[in-house]
């Protein structure tokens, strides 16, 4: 059944992550009104309402549950609030879109999945990197195969370091299981599990380098055995001057290397040993990363660039829409779940 009534958007929380990626979305789509944003901080709503012409003004979630005919919650707010939020908004006959990770735990998400299925409500997760034009086309070139079959990834993911969450020792993302790892690792999870399917952690290494003892850890190395091939995460807050993603995708024909951030695609492992193959993959690695920027930037000069958020928060909204499945399902978080629980384990052990 499709719904003809535009699809009524209320958001708790009003940090950046917000302003910057959501309410911008929701503002763009035509049939959506985002009619109301919840936060503790009264000033806070009160800028954001102001700026973004939102009528609904709450600091409390319940009330506005309760006073607005919502369809959709999304939910902003730090991940040790994700489950109560969910559950609450799932019980109040919404749909949900919550900012990963979904849930802290196994328990958490065990007691979400019960209340959508009471319910028969979606959730979806905010897996947006998956939803990115490069990971887009990637999974597209490699479920076609260009490369032959698929051998195994590697991703290589960076803050910089001095991002605020990382110096703010009164950041919430301290407070997670994992400390900052559980807030950054779960974009490198869910992307290597596109690739490879079912993943199961083999090795974790967990390390600290930082001599603030509110920090908890800062690197993280992982090995994936998954049912499509093998991966490896090797992430660092403590070692860039800017953030970065750089995935590698092995197959039996070529290689592909994804720079996330800049957008840009190239193919290696191509050519022969000798000098003129290096210099053909040399010359073939420089035209890609030419035309993959001119393409990028033409596509933002001309308004027809869509980020990861938006794209992902558009398919959720059709879902909606359409009373389809949520474009990221409850057995991709779990994943994401499971693997933060092996790696706040580990870094029990550090001392």
């Amino acid at each position: 059944m499709v719904r003809k009534k535009p699809v009524r958007v209320g958001i708790a929380g009003c940090g950046l992550i917000a302003q910057w990626h959501h309410i911008p979305s929701f503002i763009k789509m035509r049939d959506v009104k985002l009619v109301a944003v919840c936060d503790k901080d009264i000033a806070l709503i009160d800028g954001v309402a102001r700026r973004f012409n939102i009528n609904g003004r709450y600091t409390d979630f319940t009330e506005m549950l309760t006073s607005e005919e919502l369809d959709i919650v999304d939910i902003c707010t730090p991940p040790k609030t994700h489950a109560d939020l969910s559950i609450r908004a799932i019980e109040a006959g919404c749909d949900v879109l919550v900012e990963k990770p979904m849930a802290l735990n196994l328990k958490e998400f065990d007691q979400i999945a019960g209340a959508c299925k009471r319910t028969k409500a979606r959730i979806c997760p905010v897996h947006h990197e998956l939803f990115e034009p490069a990971i887009i086309k990637v999974r597209s070139l490699v479920g076609r195969g260009h490369i032959g079959d698929l051998i195994g990834i590697d991703i290589m993911a960076s803050s910089r370091r001095d991002a605020a969450l990382l110096r703010n020792k009164e950041h919430w993302s301290h407070q997670l299981p994992a400390g900052i790892l559980s807030e950054s690792l779960p974009h490198p999870i869910y992307l290597a599990a596109a690739f490879l399917g079912s993943i199961k952690p083999v090795a974790i290494n967990i390390t600290k380098h930082s001599t603030d003892d509110g920090v908890v850890a800062d690197e993280a190395r992982i090995i994936f055995e998954g049912t499509n091939g093998k991966g490896g995460i090797s992430y660092s807050c403590n070692n860039s001057p800017k953030d970065k993603v750089i995935i590698d995708i092995y197959g039996t024909k070529k290689n592909l290397r994804i720079d996330l951030w800049n957008s840009v695609i190239t193919e290696y492992g191509i050519g022969g040993e000798n000098r003129s193959g290096r210099a053909l993959e040399n010359l073939n690695q420089i035209i890609s990363i030419f035309a993959c920027s001119v393409l990028t930037t033409l596509y933002v000069v001309s308004g027809k660039f869509h980020s990861g958020h938006y794209t992902l928060i558009e398919r959720f909204v059709e879902s909606v829409r359409h009373d389809t499945e949520p474009p990221v399902t409850m057995e991709e978080a779990k994943q994401v779940i499971q693997v933060l629980e092996k790696v706040a384990q580990h870094s029990l052990t550090i001392g």
